[in-house]
């Protein structure tokens, strides 16, 4: 007897698990890698074949794409689970970015196997549009690129869809950190100086542009870290802010990563400001005596012998240029906006500018790649091409 085929409405002969639904749909069945029965859907037989195609060489693969239901939140919660060499802080700050930005959109209940380097494309666009920072966009992606790696593994998608991602909003829509020139940095630091407000807090600021320190490190750092003898500064730990069971408050934690904890030689500058700032506590009576997690007399406290606050020393800059602006009618002369982390890299830009060893430099700063490091070094290479060009232009003939 002969076999009568199965055909569509247009008259096309359909192969073995092919079907078209009475709204003119078509439908591919088959069984998957654990013996459950799915379907494929698709508006015209082409696309259907496409997918079946996908789907069988899938199954040969032993990959599970179309079988897959677990979706992106469930593959964060996955990943975060099974990853074990990351701070408490760092695990809360992914679990709150996550929560405020992806978990209650579309994306988020998505299945892996149906997520596509588009949708992530479009993700990091609406992050960029939202004013989300380059730096910002980069840590999403190193969340998601291990997360969809970790799916990869488990044979749950052929490829990753976030590679090459972010290369797409490359720094074109960051703004660039720019360290102060000689000139603002000698104008603030003279500006402190002079002022009977601002004065007590000199020796933290130039310990800040003569160390490189970050502003964590700045305000965790304790007596017993400093080693006068020696001139020595020890970097083992440094102070966050952060909410833990409701409550925010001050933690002491290790550096994000073995690079980050290093011995900062002492200039005679800096020896100097740090023995006025201990004489200055003991002389005010603001010794600190709190205690975070096991580490007290730190050297830079407020009135109530408190370590200082992270946002109070912006919040202490910020007011200082305001100040200082105020002073100066030329605009051109005015400072710009001046965070913990502009100090950082203004330090960074200086020894940069004396020459110093770009591995010298990197150990130093605590950078965890020689890449953050040479970036510096290159924008400092810029400048002074820029200058040394401009002194041509004074450079006459002799005919």
């Amino acid at each position: 007897m002969k076999m009568v085929r199965r055909k569509d409405n247009k008259g096309r002969v359909l192969q073995k698990g092919e079907s078209q639904r009475k709204d003119g749909r078509y439908v591919y069945q088959y069984t998957d890698l654990q013996g459950t029965r799915k379907s494929i859907y698709a508006k015209n037989l082409s696309d259907l074949r496409k997918k079946k195609r996908e789907a069988i060489r899938d199954l040969e693969d032993h990959i599970d794409t179309y079988g897959a239901t677990i979706t992106l939140n469930q593959l964060f919660d996955r990943y975060l689970s099974l990853k074990t060499n990351i701070r408490y802080s760092t695990r809360q700050n992914y679990t709150n970015m996550w929560n405020n930005n992806i978990k209650n959109t579309p994306l988020g209940n998505k299945q892996v196997g149906k997520i596509v380097k588009s949708d992530i494309l479009k993700l990091y666009k609406n992050f960029s549009e939202r004013g989300l920072k380059y730096s910002t966009i980069c840590t999403f992606n190193g969340i998601l690129v291990p997360a969809f790696d970790l799916a990869l593994a488990d044979d749950l998608i052929r490829k990753n869809p976030c590679i090459g991602c972010v290369k797409e909003f490359r720094k074109d829509d960051a703004r660039e950190r720019v360290a102060l020139s000689r000139s603002q940095e000698r104008e603030f630091v003279n500006y402190i100086g002079s002022s009977t407000i601002y004065a007590k807090h000199l020796p933290m600021i130039k310990v800040a542009l003569k160390t490189g320190l970050r502003c964590g490190e700045l305000i965790g750092l304790t007596w017993s870290d400093v080693d006068f003898d020696k001139e020595e500064i020890n970097v083992n730990h440094q102070l966050v802010y952060r909410k833990v069971d409701g409550k925010y408050k001050l933690y002491a934690e290790a550096p994000k990563t073995k690079s980050g904890t290093r011995v900062i030689p002492m200039t005679k500058e800096v020896r100097r400001e740090l023995l006025i700032q201990k004489q200055r506590q003991i002389m005010h009576g603001v010794t600190s005596k709190e205690i975070i997690d096991g580490y007290r007399g730190f050297c830079f406290t407020t009135k109530r012998r408190a370590p200082i606050m992270p946002s109070a020393v912006n919040n202490v800059l910020y007011n200082i240029v305001n100040s200082y602006n105020k002073t100066v009618k030329d605009c051109e002369e005015r400072l710009p906006k001046i965070s913990a982390h502009i100090l950082r890299h203004t330090a960074c830009t200086r020894m940069a500018e004396s020459g110093m060893d770009v591995k010298v430099l990197q150990y130093i700063m605590g950078h965890n790649s020689i890449n953050v490091t040479m970036e510096v070094y290159n924008h400092v290479s810029t400048e002074r091409s820029r200058e040394e060009m401009k002194k041509t232009e004074n450079i006459r003939l002799i005919i």
